[in-house]
């Protein structure tokens, strides 16, 4: 199991993702955002889990979606909360679905957060803009609604 032997103060963020367009929607936003992020990029869960496998620090959180060529994203939340443990990374769900089932499943196997995709920019800067001020905050805070979508209007 990976432990958090982290020496670097900037926070690392994974993108696991396989739409390049919302790749560079999100790395856009979070560079609006936030200039200070060590960011890695994956287009498919098969090499996001031998990166993972293979690190000595986690990252600080990782954006997964769920529809992912070779490896899905619910295969790889639990391989990596099998690796991570439950507190060590914050793992934020990236998906367009809005689904109740797959939110909640998703929050039983161990996300953090779940966040629908948006089409509108202004938003997604939103979203990431909450799930950024979640880095540093205690995994038993409830002030933030998993489903961070209801905090923006659409």
């Amino acid at each position: 199991m990976l432990t958090n032997l982290r020496q670097n103060p900037k926070p690392t963020i994974f993108l696991v993702d396989d739409d390049e367009d919302d790749r560079f929607l999100f790395l856009d936003a979070i560079k609006h955002l936030r200039s200070e992020i060590e960011f890695r990029e994956f287009v498919d869960g098969e090499s996001f889990v031998k990166t993972l496998s293979s690190l000595q620090a986690p990252p600080d959180a990782i954006f997964l979606d769920l529809n992912l060529p070779k490896r899905n994203g619910i295969e790889c939340l639990d391989y990596l909360r099998q690796q991570l443990g439950a507190t060590l990374t914050k793992v934020f769900i990236i998906s367009t679905s809005s689904s109740t089932f797959m939110i909640e499943k998703t929050k039983e196997r161990g996300a953090d957060f779940y966040i629908r995709k948006s089409e509108n920019f202004a938003n997604l800067k939103r979203l990431i803009q909450i799930a950024l001020k979640q880095l540093n905050a205690p995994n038993t805070v409830e002030a933030v609604p998993y489903y961070l979508n209801q905090l923006v209007e659409e």
